[in-house]
């Protein structure tokens, strides 16, 4: 599964998330931790063990206790206003 899947490279949405935010259950905890450090235009291979992804439930397609791959890119890094920084991936 990409956000460039479907409308040709580049052509997805990317995704959004607070940095620092996975406890609440709104990115995954492995993906919360990969982004750490990069740089805008930096990409990265996350390899994922499922206890920092979907872990014993599985989601849709993702069979349970599954590894997955992500293939990240970091377009931007955008202030929210709660003033937490938010880091817009695409994957």
């Amino acid at each position: 599964m990409t956000s460039r899947q479907g409308m040709g490279v580049g052509g997805g949405t990317p995704y959004g998330f607070d940095v620092g935010q996975s406890e609440r259950g709104t990115v995954l905890k492995g993906l919360d931790l990969g982004v750490q450090g990069m740089r805008v235009g930096g990409q990265r291979l996350l390899i994922v063990p499922p206890e920092l992804a979907y872990g014993s439930k599985g989601v849709q397609e993702i069979p349970p206790n599954s590894t997955i791959e992500l293939d990240i890119e970091l377009l931007s890094i955008k202030q929210s206003p709660f003033g937490t920084p938010v880091k817009i991936v695409e994957g």
